[in-house]
């Protein structure tokens, strides 16, 4: 008895996040089926659709080339001629795991036509796909993403020629999550709202005078911070609040002589 079924392309653990494949075949059993149809049926909440791939595939002529319609695929086709052999690939979906549990692919009101001279319609045996996604085991990465050093760097055809940061590094865990940065022109972290941020960065300060910090999280929350030192670093004597220091010795040291002169 001729079959269609649903299986994954890859043997592999699906995670939460992840996208895996699955192709739709047909197995003829000897017969020779001179048309197919029907629908492929997936949990939307569970699943996101990325991508149909009809390539490679056994249908000469498609009636209805797969599609998606909410949380169905609908297909139909026909293969002149006859097809007779086993795992006759007819297309392949992409899907994204949107959240962990078990569920089921399903392959409905699926249809097989004989290549008889008439058409006839053969018995069909269906084999869906049952799956699990499992939630990432957050708390068993504590590796901090591998140390970087960003560099600061300007280009003509990029930021109009302006001041740029770029950066980048790698998680030995679950992957790099995402970036952050924040400038300042004292060496501490804080007073600055961080950011978030890609590599290329165009910098806030095009003076080169801050102190830049890169922040890097990976996908189970362990992050790194690097600094990056100002090309230009502000002298003591450039910074107002050093002056204001200055000037207030001065006038309370004048005060002082003053009041021991009269005296």
């Amino acid at each position: 008895m001729p079959f269609l079924a649903v299986m994954p392309v890859f043997s592999q653990e699906i995670k939460k996040g992840e996208q895996f494949e699955v192709s739709v075949f047909l197995n003829a059993e000897s017969e020779a089926i001179n048309a197919v149809e029907g629908k492929v049926v997936f949990p939307a909440d569970v699943l996101e659709l990325k991508e149909i791939r009809d390539g490679n595939s056994i249908i000469n002529f498609w009636v209805e080339r797969p599609k998606n319609n909410g949380n169905q695929i609908i297909f139909s086709g026909i293969i002149p001629g006859g097809y007779q052999e086993a795992n006759g690939h007819i297309f392949s979906v992409a899907f994204q795991a949107r959240q962990d549990g078990t569920s089921t692919i399903e392959i409905r009101d699926a249809k097989i036509l004989l290549n008889d001279g008439n058409g006839t319609p053969s018995k069909t045996a269906i084999f869906n796909f049952q799956f699990s996604i499992f939630k990432p085991a957050l708390d068993n990465d504590t590796d901090l993403p591998e140390d970087f050093k960003p560099e600061i760097a300007s280009d003509p055809s990029i930021f109009e020629g302006k001041w740029f940061l770029v950066f980048g590094t790698q998680d030995k865990g679950l992957g790099i999550g995402h970036y952050e940065a924040q400038e300042n022109k004292k060496n501490k972290i804080g007073g600055e709202k961080w950011l978030a941020v890609e590599s290329p960065f165009l910098l806030k300060d095009q003076e080169l005078k801050s102190f830049i910090f890169v922040k890097v999280i990976d996908k189970a929350g362990n992050e790194r911070i690097v600094v990056v030192e100002p090309r230009y670093p502000i002298r003591w004597y450039g910074q107002p609040l050093i002056w204001s220091i200055i000037i207030l010795g001065i006038i309370i040291l004048y005060i002082v002589k003053k009041t021991l002169w009269k005296k």
